[in-house]
This record gives C-alpha cells, sequence and structure tokens, in this order.
C-alpha cells in the first residue's frame, strides 16, 4: 500500500514537471514598439500614420492589436489591427489613423492605451507584453506647417526649413524617402498629417499602385503636391500626370522673380482648367490646377538644382507655393472642428422624436373604455351573474389598454433602430463632395451595431460624457479592411443613442450650374440643379445674409431676380447664429435646429470663405456611404450642399464698398508671433507681442484698372495697438489715430493697381488694454469707367 502512494506521488511529480515548462513555452512573449506620426511628430486634428513593430520570443500568436485612442476631448474609438505573429518572429504594421491627441476627459489618466488581445478583441483576452504601453508623441497645432518631399537626395530641399508660411505656425520639414524604417502609406487619411508633397526629380511612378492611389484621394480631399519640371516628367509623375498643369517645351535661361540670378527652365504653356502663379515678360514659370478639393503646382524649373535652391530669394519664392491655408479655427475660443460639431451638431442630432399619439385618438380610446367598462361590461356580467369577474377584467383591459397606446406611439422605435444622418459638403472643381457628417443612432435593442463605410469615409465615436472610466476601446471598435472600413458600437443598451462622426468624399455626384450677374443691385439669372437627388430651400449666401430662392428637383431650373443692398455681391460671412440651448419643442424645431447647426459650423470650413459668395440648399438624401449591417433601419437624413460662384458683374459710375467686399490676410513680420481668430467677428484677433501685416483686397468682381477711387474710410477701436497704413509713393506707413479716419486726397497712393490696402500693426505690452484687438474695417468710393 505504501509503496503504491509512493508511486502515485511519483507520477504526479513527474507529470506537474514536464506540463509546467509546456505551459510556459505556450504563452507568447511579445515585444512592442510603437511610433505616431512623422519621426514621432503628429497634428491635432489631422490623419496620420501609426507605426507597430513587434517580436516574439513565445509561442504563435493570433489575435488583435488595439489602439485606445482619443482624437479630442469628444471624440475616441479602439483601432483594432489583426495580428498573425509565429514564434521568433518580427513584424512591422503601419495603419492609419483619423487623428490623435492628448486631450482627455477621462476621471483618470490610463497607463496604458496599446493592447493586445489573444484570440481577438471580441472573444479574445488580453495579454501581457513587453514594450511600448502607450503612444508619446510631440504634438504640433494645425498652423504648424508640415512639408513632406520625395526627392532623390534631401540636400537639394534643406532650404526648405527656412520658408515662411505667412501664419504663425513652425515650418517641419520631412524627407519621406529618407526616413529611416518608414513606409510609405497607402492610406489616403495617413496622409493628412502633411499640408504640402514636394516631388523633387523623383520616379514617383515607381511607388506602389497603392500609394500613388492613397495620395491622388489625399489631393482630392484636400491635399496639395508642388512639383519641379524636368524632361521626363511626365513618365515620373504616375498618376498625378493627367493633372498636370503645364506643357513642357525646349530649355532656356528663366529669370524668376525673387530669385537673383536666371535659373535653367523650361519653355512652359498652361493647360486648360490651370491658373498662372508665376510668370516674367509672358514667360510661365509656375501654375496650378485644381484636383477635387486640392491642387497640384508646377514650377517650370527644377525645385533642388542648386543653382535654384542656394539663391537667396529661394525661401522667400517657395513661401509663396507653400502657404498654409490651415487654420485654428478658433471662432470658439480654440475649440477644434471635431469639438464643435461634438457638441453643435451632434447635441442636436442626437434629439429623435418623442413617442407620439394624437390628442383626439387618446380622448377617443378613454371614451371607448369608459363606455365599454362601465355600462356594457356591467350589463353583461350581470346577465350572465358573473359580477365578480370585473375584480380580473377591469385591470386587464387597463393595462391591456397601456401596452396598445405604448406600442402604438412607440412603433417606430420598437420595429427598427432608428438613425439621423446630417452634416455638410461643398462642391469641389472635379464635381465631387467633401465635407463631414455625423451618424447617430437610436437603438430597437441591446447589443453591438456595426457600421461600415468605404475608405473615402472616417469614423470616429462620439464619447458619451466628460468624465468617465470608460476607455475608448471599451464603447466602440474601428477595423481597416481592404474594402472599406467597419466600426462597432458595444453593448449599446435599450433605447440608447450613440453617434459616428467624420469626414467623406464623394465622387462624381453633380454641382449647381450657377448663370447669375448683378447690375443695378440686382441679381438676376438661372441656377440648375445638377445633382441626382432634390435641394430644399436653394438660398444665396452674401455676406452674413441668405437670400432663400426655393426648392428644386434634379435637372430643374430656378429663375433668379432678387434685389441687393449694394452695387456687388458681398462674399459669404460668418452667419454666427448658434442654435444651442433652445429649447425644441416639436420636429420642426428640431429640423430646424439641424439646418441653423449646419449653417454656423460649415463657414469656417468652406474653400472660398470670406472670397465668394455661395448657393446653398439642403437634401434629405442619406448621401454618404455609411450602412448599418446586419440590421433594417429607419434613417432620416439632412445634409447642406455648397457651392462657390463668381457672378458676372455690371459696374459703372459712383460705387461704394463697404467692410464685407474686401478680402482680409493677417500675417506676423516676426515668424513666432502668434495670433488667431477669437470671435464670430473676422476682425476680432488675439495678438502675442510682435509686428503683424494687414492686408486688404479688393475682391475680383472689381475690374481695379478701370477703377478711380476718390475716398478711403477707415474705422478703428477707440483704443488698442498702433496702426499704420502702407503709402507706395513713399514706400512708408503712416500712423493712424482716432476711431475713424479718411483719406480722400491721393488716394491712389494707398492703394495698389490689384486693389491691395496694408496695414501695420505694433502689438506690445502694456500698451492696449487687451491682447484682443478689433481690426480696422474699410470703405472706399470711387467711380468705375464703363
Amino acid at each position: 500500500m505504501h509503496s503504491r502512494l509512493v508511486a502515485i506521488v511519483a507520477s504526479a511529480i513527474l507529470c506537474g514537471l514536464f506540463l509546467l515548462p509546456q505551459a510556459s513555452l505556450a504563452a507568447p512573449n511579445i515585444t512592442v514598439d510603437a511610433s505616431a506620426g512623422l519621426q514621432n511628430k503628429v497634428k491635432y486634428e489631422k490623419g496620420l500614420p501609426l507605426q507597430f513593430t513587434l517580436t516574439n520570443n513565445g509561442s504563435a500568436f493570433s489575435g488583435d492589436l488595439v489602439l485606445s485612442y482619443s482624437e479630442s476631448y469628444s471624440l475616441g474609438a479602439g483601432l483594432a489591427v489583426p495580428i498573425e505573429l509565429a514564434s521568433g518572429e518580427t513584424k512591422t504594421i503601419q495603419v492609419a489613423s483619423t487623428g490623435l491627441s492628448d486631450m482627455s476627459y477621462m476621471a483618470s489618466i490610463s497607463s496604458q492605451n496599446i493592447f493586445l488581445f489573444e484570440g481577438g478583441w471580441k472573444e479574445g483576452k488580453s495579454i501581457k507584453y513587453n514594450g511600448s504601453k502607450t503612444l508619446k508623441p510631440n504634438y504640433f497645432t494645425p498652423m504648424d506647417l508640415f512639408i513632406a518631399s520625395l526627392t532623390s537626395n534631401s540636400d537639394r530641399l534643406q532650404q526648405l526649413k527656412e520658408v515662411s508660411a505667412g501664419s504663425s505656425g513652425t515650418p517641419q520639414l520631412f524627407h519621406l524617402n529618407q526616413m529611416n524604417q518608414f513606409k510609405l502609406p497607402t492610406e489616403a487619411v495617413a496622409w493628412e498629417i502633411v499640408d504640402y508633397l514636394v516631388i523633387d526629380e523623383f520616379a514617383y511612378s515607381d511607388l506602389p499602385d497603392a500609394v500613388q492611389q492613397a495620395v491622388l484621394q489625399w489631393v482630392q480631399q484636400g491635399g496639395h503636391v508642388v512639383v519641379g519640371s524636368t524632361g521626363n516628367l511626365s513618365a515620373e509623375l504616375g498618376n498625378l500626370s493627367e493633372f498636370l498643369p503645364l506643357d513642357i517645351g525646349g530649355p532656356l535661361e528663366a529669370a524668376v522673380p525673387g530669385l537673383e540670378e536666371q535659373v535653367p527652365a523650361f519653355e512652359a504653356t498652361t493647360k486648360d482648367g490651370a491658373k498662372i502663379l508665376l510668370e516674367d515678360k509672358g514667360q510661365v514659370l509656375a501654375a496650378s490646377r485644381q484636383i477635387g478639393s486640392g491642387t497640384l503646382t508646377q514650377t517650370s524649373f527644377s525645385l533642388g538644382d542648386e543653382s535654384v535652391s542656394s539663391q537667396k530669394g529661394y525661401p522667400k519664392l517657395m513661401s509663396g507655393f507653400l502657404q498654409n491655408t490651415s487654420t485654428l479655427n478658433a471662432n470658439f475660443q480654440g475649440e477644434t472642428l471635431s469639438e464643435r460639431m461634438a457638441y453643435q451638431v451632434g447635441e442636436v442630432n442626437e434629439l429623435f422624436e418623442s413617442f407620439a399619439v394624437s390628442k383626439t385618438l387618446i380622448m377617443g380610446i378613454i371614451i371607448l373604455y369608459i363606455l365599454l367598462i362601465i355600462p356594457v361590461l356591467y350589463v353583461i356580467l350581470k346577465k350572465k351573474d358573473k359580477r365578480e369577474y370585473a375584480w380580473f377584467i377591469i385591470p386587464a383591459a387597463a393595462i391591456l389598454t397601456s401596452i396598445g397606446l405604448f406600442a402604438l406611439g412607440a412603433k417606430d422605435r420598437i420595429g427598427n433602430a432608428q438613425i439621423q444622418q446630417t452634416g455638410f459638403f461643398e462642391v469641389d472643381a472635379n464635381n465631387g463632395l467633401n465635407g463631414y457628417y455625423i451618424n447617430s443612432l437610436l437603438s430597437n435593442r441591446g447589443g453591438d451595431y456595426q457600421f461600415k463605410a468605404p475608405a473615402s469615409t472616417t469614423m470616429s465615436y462620439r464619447l458619451k460624457s466628460q468624465m468617465t472610466e470608460e476607455e475608448p476601446h471599451q464603447a466602440a471598435i474601428l477595423e481597416r479592411q481592404v474594402a472599406g472600413n467597419s466600426m462597432t458600437l458595444r453593448d449599446m443598451r435599450y433605447w440608447s443613442v450613440s453617434s459616428i462622426m467624420g469626414e467623406s468624399y464623394i465622387e462624381n455626384t453633380g454641382d449647381f450650374d450657377v448663370q447669375l450677374n448683378v447690375a443695378n443691385r440686382t441679381i438676376a439669372g438661372t441656377i440648375t440643379n445638377n445633382f441626382p437627388f432634390a435641394i430644399e430651400d436653394v438660398s444665396i449666401w452674401t455676406g452674413t445674409r441668405l437670400m432663400s430662392l426655393g426648392n428644386l428637383n434634379p435637372g430643374q431650373e430656378l429663375q433668379v431676380e432678387e434685389t441687393i443692398n449694394s452695387d456687388i455681391l458681398a462674399p459669404a460671412s460668418s452667419v454666427g447664429q448658434p442654435y444651442g440651448y433652445q429649447p425644441i419643442a416639436d420636429a420642426k424645431a428640431l429640423a430646424q435646429a439641424r439646418r441653423q447647426s449646419l449653417v454656423t459650423i460649415s463657414y469656417d470650413e468652406l474653400e472660398d470663405k470670406g472670397t465668394a459668395p455661395y448657393v446653398i440648399g439642403y437634401t434629405k438624401d442619406a448621401i454618404v456611404p455609411i450602412s448599418l449591417e446586419e440590421q433594417r433601419a429607419s434613417v432620416s437624413s439632412l445634409h447642406l450642399i455648397a457651392q462657390s460662384f463668381k457672378p458676372e458683374t455690371a459696374l459703372s459710375g459712383n460705387i461704394t464698398l463697404d467692410a464685407e467686399t474686401f478680402n482680409m490676410e493677417v500675417t506676423s513680420v516676426n515668424q513666432q508671433a502668434y495670433f488667431e481668430n477669437v470671435s464670430d467677428d473676422p476682425y476680432y484677433y488675439y495678438f502675442d507681442d510682435g509686428d503683424y501685416e494687414i492686408t486688404y483686397q479688393v475682391i475680383e468682381a472689381i475690374d481695379t484698372k478701370q477703377a478711380k477711387w476718390e475716398e478711403l474710410g477707415v474705422s478703428l477701436a477707440t483704443s488698442g495697438p498702433a496702426i499704420s497704413i502702407f503709402n507706395a509713393k513713399t514706400n512708408k506707413y503712416e500712423e493712424i489715430t482716432g476711431s475713424r479716419h479718411t483719406l480722400d486726397k491721393q488716394v491712389e497712393q494707398y492703394i495698389s493697381p490689384e486693389g491691395t490696402i496694408k496695414f501695420s500693426l505694433e502689438m506690445r505690452a502694456g500698451a492696449s488694454s487687451a491682447p484682443e484687438v478689433a481690426l480696422p474695417k474699410l470703405k472706399l468710393k470711387g467711380e468705375v469707367a464703363p
């Protein structure tokens, strides 16, 4: 007996010794190295590439890497990447994110936002690993200029570090194909971090098709490419070659304005649709062409040849091609577009219609109930001598009636999930729609809901509350796939609301055919709807006024004849009427609130804001290509469609140009000085100490060559920094004092032949009561020859 017990114990020990090492060997042993953006630099509000290098020193791993990230205080999700990692294998994976931020309202700061789930994020378990637990990039504002290059030699473009972008941002230069262990992104959203891509004598056509397609899609959605000319440029530029703005001829020596010496160049002529940016004595030196919402700029000379880039004027020359059009969108005290979209549009979009049963029907049911329960039921039960049944018939009837009323009022919520889709889109040069949307879901059951969208439509989750212990990946998971992307809203409660926000580009949609002219303070002509969907409440947006014209079915033409208050049609200006916090009593008020929120928020994102009037309208078609999978849903859509236009303007005789008819640009003389527009008022700015230049430009509707200016009025704030106007004749600035200043003698000294008026502003500590300043407002009077 004793020997048998010893044998059993010995066998158990041997089995344990044999099994324990196997259990240890069966576990993956993974090390993760993570980086974000370009050289670990990222920009708020911009998409970016993420790179993960995983090394497995244990057994094979199959599952998901999940990054739990925030784009802003209000947006975030978990980004899931499928991983198959054999024992001893090292793998580098690149994936795109729609944004990354260190902003968070979480109740506690998480020490980990990178997770490994063995078996997948749905059913698997989180395992421990070594290495990077979080992403720790350096953050930059949207105003910081990010220039990326593709060049055969990075030394050729080092002077680009010296460009002045005309904003308070700091230029950052990245030679993408020279960066160590960096793969060019194959997703368009990853290229959003780049403001300009400079291609310098590089075989772009040799890049993988996926990279070229991503770059083209990025340009269509607002990206910018700058390329110098070579003898074989069309063959070198791959899928971008068809968009080149110049036809190149033979070689020559060209005098480039801004450069001290002549440079080797090519004869050049512009193609259809190209805009000349630089020329000298009839020789075209640079031109650009619109591609969707973006541009391709081409020079007739090389960008990196030493004879060009070594000249002192090169940084200033390139600054003209690399103007940063990004802004902080700081009309709401520095809040980003996503933040304003989340509360200004999102809070309204998440309001669904309440249960609705007509008062007449309710009264009818109550009367019928009283008649049936009291006299009819009494008579029937008395006749059958079953009056004791009333004790359960009356409560049962009351319960059934209540259930019936509830089911009648809530039939829409019970039958299907409900979706409200709201967005704003601008028509680009190629009849595409580029814009932003928010998709709110009211659930009709508990559990997960999955949405799918193509790669041209991004998705981010609107976080529930500002103070929460919930990690973003616990609320929503984004998965990137070859055919598109999917987002799963996790563990939604019954009759709860969740929202997805994002950007979408919809190709070849259509446009408004605008044939309008302005004469004698009247705008007249036609607007035709070339979209495949109906447009409601078509309006002309001029200044802060919305001129309502009517509705348009597909292909329908609208006759226009409206009186305006000036000789020209002013560019669109911020309406600045937030709808927030006003009571919404019924479905009509809800629809109006959705429309008003779109008008208010869309202005800052319009391509030609402040420079052209717009035709706008609303469609109720669900134009955003996002769909709820494996379930039907009732969809209510409302999208603002906007398109800029330039009316034919007939001017002669005396004219008066008010403040709204000038385009204004603010730049810092010393690059490090910071400024921003901090109000709905486009003239109200915050300035750091420093020197600034304010440029006013008469809009293109005025032929300045036919104009004779007679009086310039300048309105200033009662107190503020020193402001001076530039006198072109003396080449000096003259200080302006007082709240109103009128120049009525030799006015042409202050207005260039191109219609430009310049001011300087000196902000000094203690010189004014506050760093916020109201900029000058102009009124210009003159006469235009017929």
